[in-house]
């Protein structure tokens, strides 16, 4: 006990035991902050997924309605040059 190797080794440990567990604690306290900020942009990107998702049905909607549209409107076209026709 009279060695002082001893006793620094016994500081060294303690020094880090104590240093270690506000180390800990801040890179603890960091990473939290990172996960709940991944799970933000996670949610929201979810939720702008869910939103482009809506927009692409309703733009497949509209193709289609305008698909239909341009066959009503060829056909009335054939119906008209036939009786111009006749």
């Amino acid at each position: 006990m009279s060695d002082p190797k001893f006793w620094v080794a016994v500081s060294f440990v303690l020094f880090f035991v104590f240093l270690g567990k506000k180390i800990f604690g801040a890179l603890g306290g960091a990473l939290d902050g990172r996960a709940d900020a991944i799970r933000r942009q996670l949610d929201e990107a979810s939720h702008l997924r869910a939103e482009a998702e809506k927009m692409l049905a309703a733009a497949e909607a509209e193709r289609t309605a305008a698909a239909a549209e341009a066959e009503q409107l060829l056909a009335s076209a054939r119906a008209e040059a036939e009786r111009v026709a006749t």
